[in-house]
């Protein structure tokens, strides 16, 4: 089965979000070059996609000592999903990111060129072909699978899968679902979704040149062939609570009293009377119990270099994850502590809510919360939300059949709206709705995506009459359904 991953993709164009989607399973890949001759290992030190963590060996098929080895592991790749390459002489490896790439960050853009375990180059999509988000919908990869596969007759979801083309596919959409990206020799031929062909040189890492598919069918329909490539799948371990030390202490108990605090649980109603401290980690953990922090984002009154020492002098066990693994990453690892006296505690609490109370007062008439501009009322909303959206993202809500079909947003736009204009912190646009008697901030946002779809098919005053209605409800049936729909949608 081509290559699936399942991604929450934020709608905001302006303003680009990146971060890693995490699996319960994990895999070891290895990859052979198509001369068979050299073959690839990839580990992972973690469980997330697309991520850098992890080690790869090179090797020559007829010798188990690798040639070489490079701190970077390879992921997001299926067995025949040809993204992963290893050139013929082995000193080259060429890997695409179809989707989730990070385009800032070197190693995880779109496609990443190494010679010797050393990148040579890199492209991002748009560098590739010419995509331009905010006016089209385009993806790295020419990707055609439901519009071509049967999935009753592949038996879909199965264990026994066999693709199965739904009847009068042509033979050049057939090829494309099979090869979007393939190589022949120490060439990459990759097929993006505006159908054109983008030709690599894997001796230099350089972008050759680019045709339309339909040009260069005949010429190179008789050169794909899949990669040789197997996966080993292990269960990725899941720490409920942070691994203990070796000599088997509890981590949380021997870093508070190492602080001269105490642990804390955030969930706790005995807890809640006291200020909490927190910090949040991430780090990696070698065999022989070692750790290697790549992060940390503490909380300014802790001694930030204090804990770090306690990680760095310790040693902990990761004998839970499976023992190929010779390193292990535990990401954005949450800690919580408080005063080790009960009576200070108690007034460091009341302290805080004195000052939460004051921040929330603050946010009720702000102009802007972390950088960002509140609207005052609908009518700002949806300017704003016209100043942020791409004409592409507002031309696909216009088609929307219905008012109510805006519910495919809530979970995208409509969390966006919740988490940045203050809908559940507080903000002077929270204000504006619990001053009209609404105080649950999903239906807040609810109202938005309604009453935008009104002013993006030209009711641009659809907004007043909602606001001058006394009850202000949601709009009448069929749109009632939405509102029901809406409360049953899982809480973000």
């Amino acid at each position: 089965m081509k290559l699936i991953i399942l991604l929450l993709l934020i709608l905001i164009s302006a303003s680009v979000a990146h971060g890693q989607a995490s699996s319960s399973h994990v895999a070891i890949i290895t990859t052979y070059s198509q001369n068979q001759k050299y073959y690839l290992k990839s580990v992972p030190y973690d469980d997330e996609f697309p991520t850098l963590r992890g080690k790869t060996f090179v090797y020559s098929s007829s010798n188990s000592t690798p040639l070489y080895a490079f701190d970077r592991g390879f992921d997001s790749v299926e067995e025949d999903s040809n993204n992963l390459i290893l050139s013929d002489d082995g000193e080259v490896i060429f890997f695409a990111i179809p989707w989730a790439a990070n385009e800032a960050q070197e190693g995880l853009k779109s496609i990443t060129i190494y010679k010797h375990g050393q990148i040579i180059k890199s492209f991002t999509e748009s560098e590739v072909n010419g995509c331009d988000k905010k006016r089209e919908r385009c993806s790295l990869l020419y990707s055609n699978y439901e519009a071509v596969v049967d999935k009753d007759k592949s038996i879909f979801g199965a264990g026994n899968y066999k693709k199965v083309f739904k009847d009068g596919v042509d033979e050049k959409e057939k090829f494309l679902s099979d090869f979007p990206i393939f190589t022949a020799g120490d060439i990459v031929y990759l097929t993006d979704s505006k159908k054109n062909v983008h030709l690599f040189d894997l001796r230099n890492g350089s972008q050759l040149r680019s045709v339309p598919f339909d040009n260069v069918f005949d010429e190179i329909r008789g050169k794909a062939r899949l990669n040789r490539t197997e996966l080993k799948d292990y269960k990725a371990h899941v720490y409920l609570r942070f691994p203990e030390l070796k000599d088997r202490r509890d981590t949380y108990k021997a870093l508070a009293s190492y602080l001269g605090m105490r642990p804390a649980d955030l969930t706790s109603p005995e807890d809640d009377q006291y200020k909490m401290y927190t910090f949040t980690i991430t780090l990696g953990i070698s065999r022989d119990g070692t750790v290697d922090v790549e992060s940390i984002d503490a909380d300014p009154a802790l001694p930030r270099g204090k804990i770090l020492d306690f990680f760095k002098t310790n040693q902990f066990d990761i004998s839970a994850v499976p023992s190929v693994f010779d390193k292990w990453y535990l990401t954005r690892e949450f800690f919580s502590f408080r005063n080790a006296d009960d009576t200070i505690a108690r007034k460091e609490k009341l302290q805080q809510l004195k000052e939460q109370r004051a921040e929330r007062e603050r946010r009720m008439t702000a102009e802007k919360i972390d950088g960002v501009y509140i609207p005052r009322d609908l009518g700002e909303c949806f300017v704003e939300l016209d100043r942020l959206l791409s004409e592409i993202d507002k031309n696909e809500m216009r088609a929307l059949p219905k008012q109510r079909d805006m519910i495919q947003y809530h979970l995208s736009l409509g969390m966006w709206m919740r988490n940045n204009w203050g809908l559940w912190g507080g903000s002077r646009l929270y204000k504006y709705f619990q001053d009209k008697a609404l105080t649950d901030p999903e239906e807040m946002s609810s109202i938005v995506l309604f009453y935008y779809y009104d002013w993006l098919t030209g009711k641009k005053d659809s907004w007043k009459e909602w606001e001058a209605s006394p009850k202000r409800p949601f709009p009448e049936s069929p749109d009632q359904r939405f509102a029901n729909e809406i409360n049953k949608s899982p809480k973000p």
